[in-house]
């Protein structure tokens, strides 16, 4: 097989070509912005189908490109449970009932709520653990890169995050969170461009193949056990655990696509988002997922290095120059994760932590700095983040123990706090911080071997189950009887649901529905 740059011919052209424009997007955005608050974020200030595309291109990244076409190539058409179980419900909810209660209450982002709900110590501690979470994940964004310039180009593994984390570093430092965002709109298309061919020819070898040849693999639910941790997944695990734990948790109160969110100009707009974005998934979930199962008659080894399948697919499939473009592809959306989780730590550190905790009360070119030198500091972290993916056999299961480590209690404190007046700070801290804990301990013990499940991501859906009661339960007995907190303004959200539209409830019924039907087709 040819190996380099020499392979692509015409097709070489592509990726510097997008880094240019990437750049010089980020130069232009660089005199939008006079304050920290437009450097650092958007909020209400972006037409309705931009802020669509930067939705769904932020999600975009090495979580649903690298991630789950290695899944599935190592799970089959379970894979796209990550989409019908994992994403639509919880981007429904989030439109439907959580939107209103940030949107009624004036709140335009998650540490704001817990601030108001619970007080400063739990916007602290939510904002300092979120900022963690998006350092591994930019770190899994620089890896997921570097694997593919490895496969398609033979770059080594530090060049390879070097040349990522420049690119990215530019135009984030230049532009801030809008050149983040246009570059996002541009990456979409670009995706799509590279990934679209790929997805129809391989397609066309799954018909080839048929469903008799690889039946274990292109079932969603024939043959699920309802509960059997000891089985690649299980119902109990994939509902409760992916559906509701992990994909409320993540949809609902995740700082980057809330992020997005509140950049719409109209609160209905900001409603709208995750609806329209939810058909978007659907349809990019056949572009992903598609490759990973035609990888398992195409590359037969390719066990060793599932997170190598999609770049792996293009070098067999694809001519030169759509290589170029292909690799092209795989790069808008590393660089797009990457750079919305960079931007968002800037604006989590500058606005929630050092604004608010370290440093106040200070002129706002103080903080305009501080944001400038928080994008560097989470590029450098993110590098050295990026080394840890190597301990893992697929991204997917990486991302999955971060938000069945974190994210789960922090969802359990949060709904709790919004259905109940009862938990308090003290009581929210605490129910966080054993069911972290049990997770992690929980995690541990399966690496030992001490507990067994049938595969990783099994023991990730129910760890998540397990951290969410435990942080629930404990919020809620270590909360003094009588408390009623901070949740009275909060209480506006029955009052925002009795008001939604139909046009909101149509959109959200066609989704349901579309969701519905992929499950039945993939049965």
């Amino acid at each position: 097989m040819t190996t380099g740059v020499s392979r692509f011919g015409f097709g070489v052209w592509f990726f510097p070509a997008y880094g240019l424009i990437t750049m010089l997007i980020g130069w232009k955005s660089r005199r939008r912005f006079a304050t920290a608050g437009d450097y650092l974020n958007a909020s209400h200030t972006l037409p309705l189908p931009i802020v669509i595309i930067a939705y769904l291109a932020s999600n975009c990244g090495a979580l649903e490109i690298v991630g789950l076409s290695a899944m599935a190539a190592h799970y089959g058409a379970l894979a796209f449970h990550f989409y019908l179980i994992g994403a639509i419900p919880g981007m429904i909810f989030l439109a439907l009932w959580m939107m209103p209660v940030y949107l009624h209450n004036g709140i335009t982002s998650v540490p704001e709520y817990l601030m108001v709900r619970y007080g400063p110590r739990m916007r602290l501690l939510n904002a300092c653990v979120t900022a963690c979470i998006m350092l591994l994940l930019s770190g899994i964004s620089l890896y997921a890169m570097a694997q593919v310039l490895t496969v398609t180009i033979g770059m080594t593994f530090e060049w390879g995050i070097l040349c990522c984390a420049f690119i990215v570093i530019v135009y984030v430092f230049l532009g801030g969170i809008r050149a983040t965002i246009y570059n996002e709109l541009f990456q979409f298309f670009v995706i799509v461009a590279g990934l679209l061919p790929l997805a129809l020819r391989s397609f066309r070898l799954l018909q080839l193949h048929g469903r008799s040849d690889m039946s274990q693999n292109l079932h969603l639910w024939h043959g699920m056990h309802s509960f059997a941790p000891q089985a690649r997944m299980d119902g109990f695990g994939v509902v409760a655990g992916l559906g509701f734990v992990l994909g409320f948790g993540y949809w609902c109160t995740d700082f980057v696509m809330m992020q997005r969110a509140f950049a719409a100009r109209k609160e209905n707009d900001a409603r709208q988002v995750p609806l329209w974005a939810g058909f978007g998934k659907l349809l990019f979930s056949l572009l992903v997922v598609v490759p990973g199962l035609a990888a398992i008659h195409v590359l037969p080894q390719t066990s060793e290095h599932y997170d190598r399948t999609l770049p792996r697919m293009m070098t067999i499939l694809y001519s030169p120059w759509l290589q170029g473009l292909g690799l092209t592809a795989l790069a808008a959306s590393l660089m797009s994760s990457l750079a919305s989780n960079v931007s968002a730590f800037a604006a989590l550190w500058t606005e929630d932590i050092y604004r608010t905790t370290i440093c106040k009360d200070r002129d706002d070119r103080h903080y305009l700095r501080m944001g400038h030198f928080a994008v560097l500091a989470a590029m450098l972290l993110s590098l050295s983040a990026s080394y840890l993916n190597f301990l893992f056999r697929d991204l997917m299961e990486h991302i999955q123990l971060i938000f069945s480590v974190f994210a789960a209690p922090f969802w359990a404190v949060f709904l709790l706090g919004m259905l109940t007046r009862r938990t308090n700070e003290r009581g929210a801290i605490l129910g966080f911080l054993l069911g972290s804990s049990f997770s992690f301990a929980h995690s541990v013990a399966v690496s030992r071997e001490w507990l067994h499940y049938g595969s990783t991501m099994t023991a990730n859906f129910h760890s998540a189950i397990y951290a969410f009661t435990i942080a629930a339960i404990a919020a809620w007995l270590l909360s003094p009887r009588g408390n009623v907190a901070a949740a009275g303004r909060l209480q506006w959200s029955l009052v925002a649901v009795s008001s939604t539209n139909a046009y909101l409830l149509l959109l959200a019924l066609l989704m349901l529905i579309a969701c519905v039907w992929f499950n039945i087709w993939w049965f």
